[in-house]
């Protein structure tokens, strides 16, 4: 699956905080049994702060900047998503992707604060999504008491920033690579629709 290749432009940034709050509300996705059973059965949405995925370090030096944010996770038996997005008033998306492919030029494995588990930073070949200006995907192999991968897709559209973390088949690579292949169409229409 691909990413349309002519997009229509970028709406004009945000002017209010509200506006900011509006618009990534208006990019969550709703993920029902069509397009996998288990994200029917449980769904989860908050705005408890936490960073776009960062890797090796901290957090990105823009994301302190952020201005509006929102999180949705749907947790079944063999699949697992998180939908994050986050809007800045005053920062291009672009300078939050450029941030992270600096930290995945040089990041290749990390200790996973919260867990304990290590991270290996894997680039499935081709790539689920294709990578270019607006578009960053990668996996991880996270290994702690047992082995499961996670695969990302990052894309930015003008103020805002839409990340998707993915596992599927219990943790299984190519499940995770099908599964954000899958949702990406989904977040670039999401994401449209508000930047």
């Amino acid at each position: 699956m691909s990413t349309p290749a002519s997009p229509a432009k970028p709406r004009p940034a945000p002017t209010s905080t509200a506006e900011v709050r509006t618009r990534v509300t208006g990019a969550m996705l709703d993920l029902d049994a069509r397009f996998h059973p288990e994200t029917a059965q449980y769904t989860d949405e908050n705005t408890d702060a936490w960073k776009l995925i960062s890797l090796c370090r901290a957090s990105l030096p823009s994301d302190i900047k952020r201005t509006a944010y929102r999180e949705r996770s749907w947790d079944g038996d063999t699949v697992w998503l998180r939908q994050y997005v986050v809007g800045y008033l005053k920062v291009p998306g672009r300078k939050l992707a450029d941030e992270l492919r600096s930290v995945l030029a040089t990041c290749k494995q990390y200790k996973v604060p919260s867990d304990g588990r290590t991270s290996t930073i894997v680039r499935p070949s081709p790539p689920p999504v294709p990578n270019g200006p607006d578009v960053i995907t990668f996996c991880e192999r996270l290994s702690g008491k047992a082995i499961r991968h996670q695969c990302t897709l990052v894309l930015v559209r003008g103020n805002f920033v839409l990340e998707v973390d993915a596992s599927g088949g219990n943790g299984d690579l190519a499940a995770s690579t099908a599964l954000i292949a899958k949702i990406a169409p989904l977040a670039v229409a999401a994401l449209e629709k508000v930047a």
